[in-house]
């Protein structure tokens, strides 16, 4: 499955907890091999950091900052001032010391002011989780401005990451309880379309934002492309969800039920974003207000890593 998934440009994450007992031997193997892009931590000593982060430096490396990134939550979250946030980011990737390392970020106004200029101090970031286009258009407005201010300030660009966590999961979970409560045979159609419909719809805003003249001045100067991660995922939400320039983050037993139970059919997304909208205006004439679902996510904290 790691080698069907990287031979489609998709990046594989793993999802794991370093207060347990965790391979950074077998991590660092994976990396060697392309086979894993990154690591979403949730929890774990100073020193077990260093050593994920160290396992997957040369991936980092050798990618020139494409891969090999490892990512943290702050201890602030949501409902917290940018400055606060901000100042927690500084501290702790100077305490880390490693360049592939990102802070985790809300995505609330709060969270949105901190990216941006953790972004323009040379800070990378993975952002969640993101439940709608708009949420995602607001971080791709944070991206440009943050990464315009650290183009100005002579930042190495390729250095400074920014990745979107989207939890296709809770997702569909949410909307399949309002489709529950919808008779008829178009509600029980449209069960389990959700998550797939908004990850084509962000995908096609994130290639339509590529596609600036602002966007070809930053990437001239070094800059990385916005990395779209899926959170989550059920085995056919892995198929549904192959596309360049993503990654699924996976922790060892859904890779391992992906494995068993997902059929990779190539490309899924590229393309896609009518077909997205569409499978979103029809749950929304089912009832299914997705604004309000992506709030309720969001203040739930489901899918923050």
């Amino acid at each position: 499955m790691l080698q069907q998934l990287a031979a489609e440009g998709v990046a594989p994450w793993l999802s794991a907890d370093t207060t347990a007992d965790f391979d950074v031997d077998v991590l660092s193997h994976l990396g060697r091999r392309e086979l894993v892009a990154g690591a979403v931590l949730t929890g774990g000593p100073p020193a077990a950091l260093h050593r994920v982060c160290d396992a997957l430096l040369p991936v980092f490396l050798a990618s020139e900052g494409r891969a090999g990134h490892v990512s943290l939550a702050l201890t602030h979250g949501r409902g917290t001032s940018a400055e606060n946030l901000l100042e927690e980011a500084r501290a702790l990737h100077e305490r880390v010391g490693r360049a592939n390392f990102l802070v985790r970020l809300p995505v609330d106004a709060g969270g949105l002011m901190a990216l941006r200029d953790c972004l323009a101090q040379g800070i990378g970031v993975q952002a969640g989780p993101v439940y709608s286009e708009q949420r995602y258009g607001q971080l791709l407005d944070a991206f440009f401005a943050g990464m315009e201010r650290a183009l100005a300030s002579g930042l190495p660009l390729h250095e400074i990451t920014l990745v979107a966590g989207v939890p296709v999961g809770p997702l569909d979970d949410a909307v399949n309880a309002r489709l529950d409560a919808v008779p008829g045979p178009r509600a029980a159609a449209a069960r389990d379309t959700a998550a797939v419909a908004l990850a084509r719809s962000l995908y096609g805003l994130r290639e339509d934002r590529l596609s600036s003249d602002w966007w070809r001045v930053i990437r001239t100067g070094g800059a990385q492309l916005p990395l779209l991660l899926w959170a989550d995922p059920t085995p056919p939400q892995v198929a549904a969800l192959v596309g360049a320039n993503t990654a699924h983050i996976l922790t060892v037993e859904r890779l391992e039920k992906a494995a068993a139970e997902a059929e990779l059919a190539g490309e899924a997304l590229m393309g896609a974003a009518s077909a997205g909208r569409r499978a979103l205006k029809e749950l929304a004439e089912l009832g299914v207000d997705m604004e309000a679902v992506a709030c309720e996510l969001e203040r739930s904290g489901r899918g923050d890593g």
